[in-house]
């Protein structure tokens, strides 16, 4: 008793079997031709290869009387550390809650403790007081 999938089992080019992971032959993929034809276009990037190459792009600063180029991640990161330092609490907040994240020695477990309930580097208001008398200290100079 034969059955048509005994049949359909051999193609009519040899002894190849179609079955199940196994397409005929006229209907597999040909070769040097893609499975998907409209797919991704060579070249095409996703947003955060994107992203990472805007802030490699090197920007010209000045440093000392001279020009140089640095990339912009670079370029950011010293804005925030020099506004950190002659700008108020909140810059130096932003600053020192990146480092935070971005340095791995710091042992998160003494800070938490140090912390005591604070978000890390928040100022607490005593510390807020004492800055702004230091500042109003500064400018009477």
């Amino acid at each position: 008793m034969s059955s048509n999938k005994e049949q359909d089992a051999v193609s009519t080019f040899g002894s190849y079997e179609v079955g199940h992971g196994k397409p005929p032959k006229h209907s597999q993929f040909q070769k040097g031709k893609s499975g998907n034809a409209k797919g991704r276009p060579k070249g095409s990037k996703n947003l955060k290869t994107l992203i990472r190459e805007e802030f490699l792009k090197p920007v010209t600063v000045v440093e000392k009387g001279k020009s140089i180029k640095i990339p912009r991640i670079r370029a950011i990161v010293r804005k925030v550390t020099v506004d950190a330092l002659t700008g108020g609490h909140q810059e130096a907040k932003l600053a020192l809650n990146t480092f935070a994240k971005c340095d791995d020695t710091a042992d998160a477990s003494t800070i938490a403790e140090l912390m005591a309930g604070q978000t890390a580097f928040e100022l607490t208001p005593e510390e807020y007081e004492i800055i702004t008398k230091l500042k109003l200290s500064d400018g009477a100079d």
